[in-house]
């Protein structure tokens, strides 16, 4: 699993963030190129290797002819959305723009549609937006995850005047995301750079468990000003994880050994047991005491299920007693999903593998699906196993 970490022991804005993933590897060509599709006029990017306490770091400038232009979330969504860009970049970058709107709604008291930005409709805030949209979907993540967010302290002054540090705006959009109050003086903290970040942990949630984590590359991005008691900088890590494949589960084992049921009963015996929720019912021949054949019945279940499915199995058989152990298992991660085939909709198991993922077409869909065509049920389960694989290759 690829992984990119936010370390953002100085804080985090716009600038920083294109700067740390122009510094991690993203092409500068590659981002202009991108950004030209904005079709926006009066501005010009560069980038300049810098340094902040002896730390080589990247320093992202948009220098804009533009006045400070007040536009509201319709009008910027529609810029992004006109642009030759793929739908990955419009959505993350749309949707930080419509954190920040909900973020302003909240602190004015207004709505997203009645929201005018000032310095974030800016042409430069767009560019940086869109720019790490871009640096996003160039590495393509599985997953985004961040270290505690520093904030500063102090007054700042904005198209509303002088407000605290950290801004409201900010404030609002760190909700729920690990910070610390260090009290050092500053924005350190724009809300630019926290919408990005609290953005793109929602879009790529990171699994707990990343013990067996290693780091590919690492980028610094800085910031424009510059602080005595830390480097103003952004630093990225691109990493790699092993994916994780299993979930520990653990599973109830119900037996007992029956020689003297007429077997005509076991069929319905299993059906009210699946019905009940059993997760595996099976009957093993076994030959027990005085050498007298027998069967031993094996019910796997979920420990909340144990005392129903006992009472099914006192009911419907003529065993006196039950055997029962619970044992921890590793089952495979899996979803559900459903897809258009030509036999119809099949419902279809996503099972992921440490690496890559497994599909099992549902049986019974697919049964229904031969009978009505008359095709071999094993033909129905290969086509739609291989269009469930493509489709999933492409997700």
């Amino acid at each position: 699993m690829k992984l990119i970490h936010f370390d953002c022991f100085s804080g985090i804005a716009g600038d920083m963030t294109v700067g740390a993933l122009l510094s991690l590897g993203l092409p500068f060509e590659y981002l202009t190129d991108r950004l030209d599709r904005l079709h926006l006029d009066s501005y010009e990017v560069s980038r300049d290797i810098i340094e902040r306490h002896q730390i080589a770091a990247i320093h992202f400038k948009v220098k804009t002819l533009e006045s400070t232009k007040h536009r509201h979330l319709p009008d910027i969504l529609t810029i992004i959305d006109r642009a030759d860009l793929n739908d990955r970049i419009k959505k993350t970058a749309g949707r930080i723009f419509e954190k920040l709107a909900e973020a302003e709604a909240r602190v004015h008291n207004s709505s997203i549609e009645k929201v005018h930005f000032h310095e974030v409709g800016a042409v430069d805030a767009i560019v940086d937006i869109v720019g790490a949209a871009i640096g996003i979907d160039y590495f393509g993540p599985e997953a985004v995850s961040a270290g505690f967010v520093p904030l500063g302290t102090g007054l700042s002054r904005s198209a509303h005047g002088v407000i605290p540090v950290p801004v409201p705006a900010t404030v609002e959009i760190l909700k729920n995301i690990p910070v610390t109050l260090t009290g050092l003086d500053g924005e350190r903290v724009t809300p630019t750079g926290a919408a990005i970040l609290a953005t793109l942990l929602e879009m790529y949630p990171c699994p707990d468990d990343r013990s067996e984590t290693t780091i590919l590359q690492s980028g610094y991005g800085a910031g424009t000003r510059e602080y005595p008691d830390r480097p103003n900088l952004l630093r990225l890590f691109l990493m790699a994880s092993r994916k994780p494949a299993y979930d520990d589960d653990t599973i109830d084992i119900i037996e007992t050994n029956i020689d003297d049921m007429n077997p005509q009963l076991f069929e319905y015996l299993a059906q009210r047991l699946y019905a009940a929720g059993a997760a595996e019912v099976f009957i093993t021949p076994v030959i027990m005491k005085k050498n007298r054949p027998g069967q031993l019945l094996t019910v796997l279940a979920k420990k909340e299920l144990s005392d129903t499915l006992c009472d099914i199995i006192f009911t419907e058989t003529s065993t006196s007693g039950v055997r029962l152990c619970r044992q921890k298992r590793k089952i495979l991660i899996r979803r559900e999903i459903s897809i258009d085939t030509e036999f119809g909709v099949i419902r279809i198991k996503v099972l992921n593998l440490p690496e890559g993922i497994k599909i099992q077409p549902e049986y019974d869909d697919c049964r229904r699906a031969a009978e009505a065509t008359g095709r071999p049920l094993r033909e129905v389960i290969d086509t739609v196993r291989r269009q469930a694989e493509r489709e999933e290759g492409k997700a």
